[in-house]
């Protein structure tokens, strides 16, 4: 005997799915895709050192990881050297 199943609802199920999660991404208030917030952000700079404080050069700058984080947040930095 042989069960032969419809490919019709998995089809569906998966059409529905996709359109719940695309329905449901948009309430979000900020993309997880995209970021947003004061320059200098650490994707847009290079790695430099990887040790404890990391560092990075933005534009020509110098930061570390803690000032980057301080200007992401709003806090007081030093300036860069």
């Amino acid at each position: 005997m042989r069960i032969e199943l419809s490919i019709r609802p998995l089809s569906a199920g998966i059409i529905a799915m996709g359109l719940w999660v695309v329905t449901l991404s948009g309430c979000s208030f900020q993309n997880p895709l995209v970021s947003e917030g004061p320059e200098p952000r650490v994707e847009n700079c290079m790695l430099l050192q990887q040790a404890t404080p990391a560092k990075f050069v933005c534009n020509g700058k110098t930061f570390t990881a803690v000032q980057l984080s301080d200007i992401r947040t709003g806090a007081n930095t030093p300036p860069a050297k």
